[in-house]
This record gives C-alpha cells, sequence and structure tokens, in this order.
C-alpha cells in the first residue's frame, strides 16, 4: 500500500548497490552532480531561422532556441527513460508522466514578478508540436491563468509563519509516506522530470543551480547567453561560431554516472542537430513499457519491435 504514488511506479526489482543509495545519501542536495556543456549552435540557429519561416508562412508559433533544447532534452528523456525516475521516502520510483518545468518573468526587469510555469508533455512531441504548446502555457502563466502554484504561493503567504512552516512541514511528511494528494502535486514545480531557467535571454550566464529536497525533481538545467567565439574548422582555419553554455544539476542517485553522463550528451547531439526533432520519434512496445507513461501504454507503440529488442529488451 505505501509503495503506491499517483505520480510514480515503485521498482521493487533493483540491485541492492542501487537501492542501497538512499541511505547513504538521504538529501537530493547531498546526491547533486553538476556538470556542464558548451554547445556549438550555429547550424543550429540557422536552422531555426529557415524553421520559422515556415512556421510564420503556416501562421504557427514561432520557435526559439530555448523551446528546441526542451524539445531535446524531452527526446533524450523518452530514449533514456532512467533520467524520468525518483528517489523518495528511500524507494526509486519511475515517474508516469514527462513534467518540464521552468522560471520565467511576466517581464525583462530587476523587479518583475518571477513566475513558475509547470506543463506534462507527450513522449511523441516535436518541434512542431510543441511551439503551440509551449505559447499557450507561457501566455497563461503571465495573465495569472491556470497557474495553481503560484495561487497557493499567494494563499500560503497570506498566513502567519508558523502556519507556513507546518504546512510545508506536512506536504513534505505526506510526501515521505506517498499519502500527497495528487491534486497537490499538479502545478508544482518541484513534482516533475526536469526545471530548466533561460538566464541567457536576460543577459546572465549559466549558475549551477541547486535541486530542491522537497518534491521530486532531480534534473535542474541552466541555458546561458548565446556569444560569439573564433574557433578552428576541420581544416585549423578560424571561423566565429555561436556557442551557448548549458549547465546540469542532477539527483545522483537516480541513475549512475555512466548513464546520466551520455544522456546528457544525447541532449548535446539533438540540440546541435535537430533535424531529428522535426519526426515523431518512433517508439516500441518495450520503450513505452520502460517509460511506465499513465497515459501513453504500449499499445501506443508506433514502430514494430525488432527480434532482438524483443529478445533482449532494455
Amino acid at each position: 500500500m505505501f509503495n503506491r504514488r499517483p505520480d510514480g511506479t515503485y521498482l521493487k526489482s533493483l540491485p541492492a548497490h542501487t537501492r542501497i543509495v538512499p541511505f547513504v545519501l538521504p538529501t537530493r542536495i547531498s546526491g547533486t552532480i553538476f556538470t556542464e556543456q558548451e554547445f556549438d549552435i550555429t547550424e543550429t540557429l540557422q536552422f531555426l531561422r529557415r524553421f520559422n519561416k515556415k512556421q510564420a508562412a503556416a501562421e504557427k508559433a514561432k520557435i526559439t532556441f530555448f523551446q528546441l533544447f526542451m524539445t531535446a532534452t524531452i527526446r533524450s528523456i523518452v530514449l533514456r527513460p532512467k533520467i524520468n525516475r525518483f528517489t523518495i521516502g528511500y524507494r526509486m520510483y519511475q515517474r508516469n508522466y514527462i513534467g518540464m518545468n521552468f522560471i520565467a518573468k511576466k517581464i525583462l526587469t530587476d523587479d518583475a514578478e518571477e513566475i513558475w510555469i509547470t506543463g506534462d508533455y507527450s513522449p511523441f512531441e516535436t518541434l512542431g508540436s510543441i511551439g503551440d504548446k509551449f505559447k499557450t502555457l507561457l501566455r497563461e502563466a503571465t495573465r495569472g491563468e491556470g497557474n495553481e502554484s503560484e495561487d497557493l504561493n499567494v494563499i500560503l503567504m497570506k498566513l502567519p509563519r508558523f502556519i507556513t512552516r507546518f504546512v510545508f512541514l506536512m506536504i513534505a511528511k505526506l510526501d515521505w509516506w506517498n499519502l500527497l494528494p495528487a491534486s497537490l502535486m499538479e502545478g508544482s514545480p518541484f513534482h516533475g522530470t526536469a526545471c530548466l531557467t533561460n538566464v541567457g535571454s536576460v543577459g546572465v550566464e549559466a549558475p549551477q543551480h541547486h535541486l530542491f529536497n522537497l518534491g521530486t525533481c532531480g534534473l535542474f538545467v541552466s541555458v546561458g547567453i548565446v556569444r560569439k567565439e573564433w574557433k578552428p574548422d576541420s581544416k585549423g582555419n578560424m571561423r566565429q561560431r555561436d556557442v551557448v553554455k548549458v549547465v546540469y544539476s542532477y539527483d545522483d542517485r537516480i541513475c549512475d554516472g555512466m548513464y546520466g553522463g551520455r544522456t546528457i550528451v544525447m541532449i548535446k547531439k539533438l540540440a546541435e542537430n535537430p533535424e531529428e526533432l522535426l519526426e515523431v520519434p518512433q517508439l516500441t512496445a518495450s520503450q513505452l513499457e520502460n517509460l511506465m507513461l499513465k497515459d501513453y501504454p504500449p499499445s501506443m507503440a508506433n514502430a514494430v519491435e525488432s527480434s532482438e529488442e524483443t529478445k533482449k529488451g532494455e
């Protein structure tokens, strides 16, 4: 009974050395690994200019690099499902949705209000599908619509401090005991696959951001400034390139370093070569089964299982 949660499936057959890690590193912050990459997005920006011309002609939402990066992250999570795990109560779970939460300012000024925007995404997400969804979420949040997290913040800050502290203590305890209602998880920036922030949009370089002990989110990504740098090409000639620094903070308890590192390499590869993101990913029944998404059962597979995959699985 106490292994069941509305947001994930308990993984009871993991190796002992994996299950013991939360006892050694009992908090998400104590298990955090920080790493960073430099993306060469010269061709990516050229691709976006061509793509957005077609979007404008079709009267569809334009795509920014941040939205492209989010699509690459979602695609990598789909293909590398262990990144969508979380640890709570010394137990490991596979999250049953892909929740991408990001921070935005209502207007780009120092004193402007900062807001969390939360959303669930499909494993079949493409660049074409993410633009309109992103635009809708951003418009609703900046207008104060559909932002349950911000509504709850306003209510809590009207209460005496000791009551607010007690509320957060109870939220953490109920979450720990798997008794937190799904209604409180919906719209929570602390319950989701990843938190992202595009600090480059306000002229700030990507920082090493902390994770949150509250909730279950095990990945925080900061995207920095797009800047010009001179770099040698394959023939040794110097060329001016568009580069951006991306910094990751992730919970090392959910997967080993090799798996996490290769997932981050995949994100970079997709962001620098985004043509693949135009197409709907071909997912087999085994892949969807490994993802364990509540709204996307194995019967929704759009690819035929190869004999080798059927034999060995993933």
